[in-house]
């Protein structure tokens, strides 16, 4: 049987670091990229990723960009190891999705001719390939090269390289960003394999992350990307909410990782939406939609 105690503990500690609503509108309100840090930095949880970000981004709107990814990546990557298999199968299943947002901008970046050193050396880590791994896979010859180190890594079933081709000549990058997701929901679903109650959650959730999918692409469709976008968010969040509120009743299982991947990804949804603010002047009306309860200055 899968033992959750340590891990679930570490996580119980780590969720009473996430940021509060009253900390994420006070970083809506922070008039500034350089406010939103400083806010931001009284933190305890976000003080160690500013101090490394600082010195690799002197920009303030990039700095807290990177600070934002750099804290799902430094939060969902150090999961896994907190487990015993066969929940740490469980684990990665969750973090995954993190992996697999990295992976399609790698492909994205490279497709579009830029250099593999200038990709190397703005790449953040996923949950499990983590910056130097991702570096790797960047400077890949080919695509398909990149896509045979994904499955050496343990990411994609070695059956899935066969899909891409040999040569960048052949490799359609949408296709190839459709074979990859695919070959990487594949992998989770691998990871969720079993007959308890914590594996039949974690498809249960995957099942859930697709059905979105499958609704957005109908909207998408039908009614154009804005359209298609602000449906995406709203089900997005809907979904982590859910997810990370269902948490509570579930302390000794999965359902508590679950439940903290979900905040802290909702965290940073709120996080970029909060910065769109300062720097874009997104209304309150927008940033409310993102942070739910958003009240107006004075009310």
């Amino acid at each position: 049987m899968a033992s959750y105690d340590y891990g679930n503990a570490r996580i119980a500690a780590l969720r009473s670091r996430l940021l509060d609503a009253a900390e994420l509108r006070g970083l809506a309100e922070a008039g500034s990229a350089g406010g939103f840090l400083a806010r931001l930095e009284r933190a305890d949880d976000w003080r160690p990723i500013l101090r490394d970000t600082a010195p690799l981004v002197a920009d303030p709107q990039g700095a807290a960009e990177a600070s934002i990814e750099r804290h799902r990546s430094a939060r969902l990557g150090s999961l896994p190891g907190l487990y015993p298999m066969p929940a740490r199968g469980l684990v990665e299943a969750l973090v995954l999705p993190l992996d697999r947002e990295r992976i399609v901008a790698l492909v994205r970046r490279r497709a579009a001719g830029e250099a593999a050193e200038a990709i190397g050396s703005t790449i953040v880590g996923g949950a499990l390939l983590d910056a130097a791994a991702l570096g790797e896979l960047a400077r890949a010859s080919t695509l398909a090269g990149l896509v045979r180190g994904l499955a050496a890594r343990g990411l994609i079933r070695p059956t899935d390289t066969a899909l891409v081709g040999a040569e960048p000549a052949g490799v359609d990058r949408r296709r190839l960003e459709g074979v990859l997701v695919t070959a990487l929901e594949r992998a989770r679903l691998d990871r969720a394999r079993g007959r308890g109650a914590d594996a039949g959650r974690v498809r249960a959730l995957i099942a859930r992350e697709a059905a979105d999918r499958a609704t957005v692409a109908r909207e998408l469709a039908e009614a154009g990307p804005a359209a298609a976008a602000l449906l995406e968010r709203a089900l997005t969040l809907a979904r982590l909410d859910a997810t990370a509120h269902e948490a509570r009743r579930d302390p000794l299982g999965i359902g508590t990782v679950a439940g903290y991947v979900a905040a802290v990804e909702a965290q940073a949804i709120r996080l970029r939406a909060c910065l769109a603010r300062v720097v874009a002047g997104w209304g309150h009306d927008l940033v409310g939609s993102y942070l739910g309860s958003y009240p107006r200055p004075g009310s």
